[in-house]
């Protein structure tokens, strides 16, 4: 099974670096659908935390969160990713990973606007040393 597609540089510059709410390197999850977006924005930390409990327990999506990806969760693919990420909040007791995980599945909500949704993730550089 193929992990993912790879997003040519074009669309990742056009759909990734065109957004002007966070900068580059940040980690986010946007979610679109319709005309409006929603932002999550996630601690580069938190990022890591969510992909190495999704290769912990192989969980499909979060396991391929690795540093700096940029991928999309297609319409199709975001029933099971929300139910995935149901399944890590029942076997995680974690306050803070539960605090964005919880703003994520709010945001793709099918009750919440349309259901016609995709999910852009961006993951910071989990590498990278602060001052």
């Amino acid at each position: 099974m193929k992990k993912s597609n790879p997003i040519n540089y074009e669309t990742a510059k056009a759909l990734f670096e065109a957004n002007g709410t966070t900068e580059l390197g940040d980690s986010y999850f946007e979610v679109k659908g319709g005309g409006d977006s929603v932002l999550v924005e996630v601690p580069t930390s938190i990022m890591h935390r969510l992909f190495r409990l999704g290769q912990a327990y192989g969980i499909r999506q979060p396991r391929y969160f690795e540093s700096e990806v940029k991928m999309i969760v297609g319409t199709d693919e975001l029933p099971e990713f929300a139910k995935d990420l149901r399944k890590l909040l029942s076997l995680v007791n974690d306050e803070v990973l539960h605090e964005y995980v919880n703003a994520l599945l709010a945001a793709i909500d099918p009750n919440a606007g349309l259901s016609f949704k995709s999910v852009y993730v961006s993951t910071g550089d989990y590498f990278k040393r602060y001052a």
